[in-house]
């Protein structure tokens, strides 16, 4: 029985793989071209700014699809308890 995709994570994964795409291109364009004229904490600093941007491009997407959508499907998503193998006498 094939299972039910929940509303608009399609659409979010495909953003997240293409914000994702996007920032190494970006990333590896930065570093071949542009990082030389400056010294490493400035290339530091784009970095992790690029990060941060990435992050509040994701983050609020994500955090509103999880708090619409995770209490309807928590039962279904929670995982089985584990079982601890029984040792043998």
């Amino acid at each position: 029985m094939p299972e039910k995709m929940p509303p608009g994570l399609a659409s979010r994964v495909a953003v997240s793989i293409v914000v994702g795409i996007g920032w190494l291109l970006f990333l590896v364009i930065f570093l071949a071209f542009y990082a030389e004229g400056f010294n490493i904490y400035k290339n530091l600093a784009i970095i992790l700014a690029s990060i941060l941007v990435v992050a509040a491009i994701l983050a609020p997407m994500w955090a509103y699809w999880g708090m619409k959508y995770g209490p309807r499907y928590a039962r279904e998503w929670e995982r089985p308890p584990r079982r601890r193998p029984r040792r043998r006498k």
